[in-house]
């Protein structure tokens, strides 16, 4: 006490008596009229500590003045540590109304204060983090968490090469300072932060060293280094730095958050690394199927000429041509797998075009190969006539695929079967054969690009199914297989024109 309680009003000395039966309760009473505490009961001495010695700056002048008081007072002391305390005060009034007195309960909160931080720093990164897959910006709301919220300024940097790192996130409690002046080439603890990747273990530091001006300028003090792991390797590092003394509390919530971080930072880059393959890999599609374009000219227009001119090479011609023509397929294949894996839907010419058309042009493309293996191709089509609004050319390419497999694993003597009839508004088409059948394991796959399976102790290139599913899908149909030891049956189905109907086979 700074005043005797004797000299306090009568209804002041009324509080203080019972404040001081009251031990347990946390609370002040300060004079008027500059609000000079006279009685604390419980910890609120110690609170007191933490408040100006000029009562004029004292939070209870303005309840002096005649105001309730509700709310949180934060306190930095000389050591740098922060200070979280609730102040909750109300004037006591003479009987001719005049200010007497204020009696205040101060309740230490620091602790709950941090549990809510730390909540919900955690709950926003598992949030925040989600919103990108853009490795800089990743970066730069990984940084942001923690400042202000944390400390002053922080940073998070990747590791380049084996002692570089590049910044890819920066927060500063003042974001003007970020834009006036490079401080981020300025940071202290570059050194320890290595040091930090080397042994995977988040460190704390009460020495910053010898700061240059501007960070002189900002007050920093402290510092904290959490390394960045993912998948049991070093991205990067998270940097910590502010003008209050952080503690191992802070440490562990740091390298909580920066575990977050780090996961959501090696989605970024998987990500990155899944686009640069993706776009080496169509470019190196269409680097191919360029190239196979201008050889593929010259056989075709040389074998042109020697059947116009060797009549007995005509068999000999034939296989040179047949050939060519299956690069020219492969090539068509490449650039709509390019395509395809670029995101770009395949371009469609639709017309209306009879299926049984379709479906006797493709077996007719495909009879000399079949009788060249001694292998029937049978139609079996449930309709009369069945308009389809699709690209003639792509539908054909789709049979072309499907009846150059089927023949392909198909043994001689063996036939393949191409069914067709009307199911509600739709064409349902089937193309089997009885070769040996698709692995069980496999047939998940059989549509991806690049998936080969050995059938009969053959194996393909596994682009032909994977396009043909795409074309089916562009025309808002859908493709199947079912496969087992007796053969294999690839199935799709493809809408009728719009406005006209099939007619079913008598």
């Amino acid at each position: 006490m700074r005043e005797p309680v004797a000299v306090l009003p009568d209804p002041a000395r009324r509080i203080v008596d019972a404040l001081a039966r009251l031990g347990s309760l946390d609370a002040v009473v300060a004079a008027a009229p500059h609000g000079t505490p006279v009685a604390a009961s419980g910890a609120a001495a110690a609170l007191l500590a933490y408040f100006p010695d000029d009562p004029r700056h004292h939070p209870l002048a303005r309840c002096l003045a005649g105001a309730v008081i509700d709310e949180d007072v934060r306190r930095v002391t000389a050591g740098g540590e922060v200070v979280h305390v609730h102040v909750r005060a109300v004037p006591v009034r003479d009987s001719a109304g005049a200010v007497v007195a204020a009696v205040a309960v101060l309740t230490d909160v620091g602790a709950e204060r941090r549990r809510q931080t730390a909540a919900g720093l955690l709950d926003d990164a598992g949030r925040l983090l989600l919103e990108s897959l853009e490795v800089a910006r990743v970066g730069q709301l990984g940084a942001e968490l923690l400042a202000p919220r944390l400390g002053d300024v922080a940073l998070v940097s990747l590791l380049e090469a084996e002692d570089e790192l590049r910044l890819i996130g920066l927060a500063h409690a003042d974001a003007a300072l970020l834009h006036e002046r490079p401080l981020h080439d300025l940071f202290p603890l570059h050194d320890h932060a290595l040091d930090v990747l080397r042994d995977s273990r988040a460190r704390g530091f009460d020495d910053l060293g010898r700061l240059d001006a501007p960070l002189h300028e900002l007050g920093l003090r402290t510092g904290l280094v959490a390394p960045l792991i993912a998948r049991d390797r070093a991205l990067g590092v998270v940097r910590l730095l502010a003008a209050r003394r952080l503690d191992a509390e802070d440490l562990d919530l740091v390298r909580r958050l920066a575990d977050r971080l780090a996961l959501a930072l090696d989605n970024a880059c998987q990500h990155a690394e899944a686009l640069r393959a993706s776009q080496a890999r169509e470019d190196v599609l269409t680097v191919v199927s360029h190239d196979l374009r201008n050889p593929l000219s010259a056989i075709t227009l040389g074998t042109t000429v020697l059947v116009k001119k060797l009549r007995d090479a005509e068999e000999n011609v034939a296989v040179i041509q047949r050939s060519a023509a299956r690069i020219e397929r492969l090539t068509e294949n490449l650039l709509d797998l390019a395509g395809a894996q670029a995101g770009r839907a395949t371009v469609l010419e639709r017309e209306v075009a009879d299926a049984r058309e379709i479906v006797e042009e493709a077996l007719a493309l495909q009879k000399p190969l079949a009788d060249k293996k001694r292998v029937r191709l049978v139609a079996r089509l449930r309709m009369a006539q069945a308009p389809l609004f699709c690209d003639r050319t792509r539908i054909a390419q789709v049979f072309g695929n499907l009846l150059d497999n089927a023949i392909k694993f198909s043994a001689s003597g063996q036939e393949v079967t191409v069914d067709g009839e009307i199911e509600g508004g739709q064409v349902r088409f089937a193309v089997g054969d009885h070769g040996p059948g698709i692995d069980e394991a496999d047939l998940p796959h059989i549509f991806e690009p690049f998936w080969s399976t050995v059938r009969g102790g053959k194996k393909g290139l596994g682009l032909g199914l994977s396009i043909a599913r795409s074309i089916v899908d562009a025309h808002d149909g859908r493709m199947q297989v079912a496969s087992d030891h007796t053969g294999t049956v690839f199935t799709f189905t493809l809408p009728l024109a719009h406005g006209l109907e099939g007619e079913e086979a008598p």
